[in-house]
């Protein structure tokens, strides 16, 4: 993907707490993260999370791999996500709902 999608849980206006602190911990650790989007349908190629991409930054995977071989990554969105994961894992904790 090139672009948070608009229901990206990396996204700062994504539903608040609806994964849980401990979840989007473990994904942001992901070396990479498949779009949801893409993930349930086997007629869609998988395609990797933008968000993911741009919060980890060279920690990504992908973003690495591109970095190494002069290949320039088309996102988009980087206003969209969150500046840091910290402050993601915080906004997706359900104590955050109370």
């Amino acid at each position: 993907m090139n672009k948070p999608c608009l229901q990206c849980p990396f996204r700062k206006d994504t539903l608040k707490g609806w994964l849980g602190a401990d979840r989007m911990d473990e994904i942001i650790k992901q070396e990479s993260f498949v779009c949801h989007k893409t993930a349930h349908d086997g007629k869609v190629k998988l395609r990797q999370c933008a968000g993911h991409m741009l919060l980890s930054g060279e920690a990504n995977s992908f973003v690495k791999t591109s970095m190494r071989m002069g290949i320039k990554l088309a996102l988009s969105g980087r206003e969209l996500v969150f500046d840091n994961a910290k402050d993601c894992i915080k906004y997706h904790s359900k104590k955050e709902l109370t």
